[in-house]
């Protein structure tokens, strides 16, 4: 799993960690980042899933991974003998959510007759294609050959369900996720329409590109973590001095990870309820 926050972020908000030793540091960071991701049962940062799911007894199908930022395609029949591949102009995507639901006017564009106001009841199978995660994703102009390359993409800047994002230097993209060339690349310039980064891999003209954009409480909840780890014996003196200790949850060696009230509550909201 990819880390939450780097190593600037967080000794913002524990300032102990910018004295820590960089590779100890940034041990810890994936470390409370595992942990984070496996307490919430989601993984954070935009990856491609290819999922296949049972029928729903609706018109409407609940994709398991949110936000969802980019859907592919929709294969309808897949595993009969002559699956439909569907595009996503065929479906309305509540983003947010994960719900995808036929338009009205998709029936006209498939190859068979196809009853959209069932939607999803009348098949026994439906195999979804999509890249999901807290980020953005955009796609490149132009194709992109391995080296440092200047990549022009679609957009520079923009907004993802009200939340603004924008290519800057430093940032950590993926090229291409869940296809054989994907990879990630740290963007070392940028102007007002193109970045620079090096690739391993080509290319081709409308490759994707995907940016992380991690909640703001998710990053503060993970620097909290990381506090706990360094600075366990303050903590708990503190903890005691406001009459906040209750029983021996605070009450933990130095060292040890622990996710306290205040950072369950922050996890809590994006947590992903087993059924």
């Amino acid at each position: 799993m990819a880390d939450l926050i780097t190593a600037a972020y967080c000794s913002t908000i524990v300032p102990g960690t910018a004295n820590v030793n960089a590779a100890t540091l940034a041990a810890v960071i994936s470390a409370v980042s595992d942990a984070v991701q496996r307490y919430c049962r989601r993984n954070f940062t935009p990856a491609a899933y290819t999922e296949l799911y049972d029928s729903p007894n609706r018109p409407y199908l609940m994709l398991r991974q949110t936000p969802v930022l980019l859907l592919n395609s929709v294969t309808l029949y897949p595993t009969g003998l002559y699956p439909l591949v569907c595009t996503s102009d065929q479906f309305d995507l509540r983003p947010e959510i994960g719900r995808i639901s036929f338009k009205p006017q998709a029936a006209q564009s498939l190859a068979v007759p196809f009853p959209w106001r069932l939607g999803f009841r009348c098949l026994d199978a439906v195999e979804v294609n999509y890249i999901a995660g807290f980020g953005f994703t955009t796609t490149s102009t132009v194709s992109v050959l391995p080296g440092e390359q200047i990549v022009t993409p679609a957009a520079m800047v923009g907004a993802n369900i009200n939340q603004p994002w924008a290519i800057e230097a430093g940032a950590t993209l993926v090229i291409d996720p869940g296809t054989a060339v994907q990879e990630t690349v740290t963007v070392s310039a940028v102007t007002g329409n193109t970045f620079t980064a090096l690739f391993a891999q080509p290319h081709a003209v409308g490759a994707a590109i995907c940016g992380v954009q991690i909640p703001e409480d998710i990053a503060f909840a993970s620097a909290l973590a990381i506090g706990n780890i360094f600075n366990q014996p303050d903590l708990t003196k503190q903890r005691e001095s406001q009459g906040k200790t209750i029983g021996y949850e605070y009450l933990v060696r130095a060292g040890d990870l622990i996710f306290t009230p205040e950072i369950t509550n922050i996890l809590d909201r994006y947590r992903d309820t087993v059924v």
